[in-house]
């Protein structure tokens, strides 16, 4: 009979356990970090300060400034007025920094007086920081391909010719069908991109931001930028208009809940980010017939206004004169279908934001039929590689609990370096502050 010592086992011992620990060991992944600052400013908001007989003209001073404000947006896209329509943009600009993405005249015919009111406007300020092309022409005329391209030729001749305008980026011409559009458009004039410095895309689909076919009309959003480079090459494409309507869906555009609406815009943010797509305006600012609004007619918010708000007031950094720093941590778990995206803040804190990418409502194609889904948490642990000095917990998307508490923390730890999380189909920010060392100053 064999025997075998005590050491031979202790050994044996030893090795198995080394052997262990090591095919167990945590996988890290090594993150460079936005700029946290880039996603606040990455929302802007379309605007319709020029429509007279509305609450934009009447109830500008005492609800559409203060909720611009309020929203901490610094980019709204509207058409030119009046001289007092003017001066009110102007006046956003010096109180607010907000600025103006201008909209030209649907007859295309008022290009030098756009440009004269511009030059006006930006001689004692930065007013206007864009000027984008007719809204939408597939639609207005008709897709008639030869009258864009001749009017994209002096749209852009008319800005680019005269000292006081030539720096302001021309954003190219949106079109309501992403599918088919921008690809006609290409067919018939050839040097389209030769006159935009920024491209643009309408790509409304009333899905979740994340779905196969969020490039509207039945396409990937990654299928409709691809569409619009065929004009646009690889210039910045930007989107204009995006948002979710509230009721009255339509064939190949939903309606949905504020709820599901609240949801998806921070969401929507995000994921256009992921798609190089840095600056996106939701339609609209209040509520009209076409329910799009962020804020009811009377001019308090909805769901979405309060999201958004949140989302930007934890995003917000003012100053961007650093380089991020890399961030290592494992995400364990239930992870399918859960998008992350790590930011970093000038003073160092790291902000995680996770969310799951599915489908938060059903139907919403006829006679406001829209239903909410409700999608359980996903459980996961995030592994921080290094100790951090704190962690919070936040979801924006809400205010009131058990879904959100706004900007509040829903939970805090001190130096864990692990934390279990659960995860909703609206975003979760995790700020993590380092033990030391902030980001790097440039």
């Amino acid at each position: 009979m064999y025997k075998i010592s005590t050491c031979a086992v202790a050994l044996l011992l030893l090795c198995t356990t080394a052997w262990s620990q090591k095919s167990i060991q945590t996988t890290f992944s090594e993150v460079t970090p936005l700029k946290s600052n880039i996603v606040a400013d990455a929302v802007g908001v379309n605007t319709h300060l020029d429509y007279v007989n509305t609450v934009y003209y009447k109830r500008y001073e005492d609800i559409i400034k203060p909720r611009l404000a309020e929203l901490g947006v610094k980019h709204i896209r509207d058409h030119f007025g009046d001289t007092l329509i003017n001066n009110r943009y102007a006046e956003l600009a010096r109180l607010h920094n907000i600025r103006l993405l201008v909209i030209a005249k649907d007859n295309g015919e008022d290009l030098h007086h756009l440009k004269n009111e511009v030059k006006r406007l930006n001689r004692s300020q930065q007013v206007v920081e864009m000027i984008e092309a007719a809204n939408e022409r597939d639609n207005g005329w008709k897709q008639n391909w030869n009258r864009l391209c001749y009017y994209l030729k002096e749209f852009y001749a008319v800005f680019k010719g005269d000292g006081e305008t030539k720096d302001i980026p021309l954003v190219g011409p949106s079109f309501a069908n992403t599918r088919d559009a921008a690809v006609e458009l290409g067919k018939a004039c050839n040097d389209a991109q030769n006159n935009m410095d920024v491209g643009n895309i309408h790509a409304y689909s009333g899905l979740f931001p994340e779905s196969p076919i969020a490039g509207g009309w039945g396409i990937s959003l990654t299928q409709a930028i691809k569409n619009y480079r065929t004009i646009a090459g690889n210039k910045p494409i930007i989107e204009s208009e995006c948002g979710y309507k509230m009721s009255e869906g339509l064939d190949g555009h939903p309606a949905v809940s504020q709820r599901t609406a609240a949801k998806y815009a921070p969401r929507l943010v995000l994921e256009r980010m992921r798609h190089g797509i840095n600056k996106l305006y939701f339609y609209q600012l209040i509520n009209d017939v076409e329910d799009f609004g962020l804020l009811n007619n009377d001019g308090s918010p909805r769901e979405q206004f309060v999201a958004l708000k949140n989302l930007i007031h934890l995003t917000t950094d003012n100053n961007s004169n650093f380089t991020p720093n890399k961030v290592s941590y494992a995400l364990t778990g239930d992870t399918a279908n859960i998008r992350q995206m790590v930011l970093q803040k000038s003073d160092g804190k790291y902000l995680l934001m996770l969310w799951q990418g599915v489908s938060g409502s059903n139907k919403g194609y006829h006679h406001n039929d829209q239903v909410d889904v409700a999608v359980a948490d996903k459980k996961v642990t995030l592994q921080l590689k290094n100790k951090p000095a704190a962690v919070r917990v936040f979801r924006p998307s809400f205010s009131k609990m058990p879904d959100g508490n706004g900007i509040r923390p829903v939970a805090m730890y001190n130096g864990q370096s692990l934390v279990k999380l659960n995860v909703p189909d609206h975003i979760v920010i995790v700020e993590i502050t380092p033990a030391t060392g902030k980001a790097t100053s440039k």
